[in-house]
């Protein structure tokens, strides 16, 4: 059985063939690129989500000592 030649286009525009095990590994490459820009992006929302994440624990422990120093309770028991 012969190998199977498929017709491949460069990015220039010039054609040629090329056998089934390149056009595999031409796919391979292709899905490989796809699957790092996914995960670079993937990186980059989750750093951005922890940034979220860290100023509202910050907005959160800043009021949390706010209200500790105003300490309203107290005052309304000793009135």
């Amino acid at each position: 059985m012969p190998a199977k030649s498929i017709e491949w286009n460069n990015e220039d525009g010039t054609k040629y063939k090329i056998s089934y095990s390149e056009e595999l590994q031409l796919k391979n490459l292709e899905a490989t690129r796809r699957q790092t820009r996914w995960l670079k992006r993937n990186m980059y929302i989750m750093a951005g989500l922890l940034l979220v994440l860290m100023v509202f624990t910050l907005i959160s422990v800043y009021a949390l000592w706010r209200l500790d120093q105003f300490d309203f309770f107290t005052k309304v028991a000793y009135r």
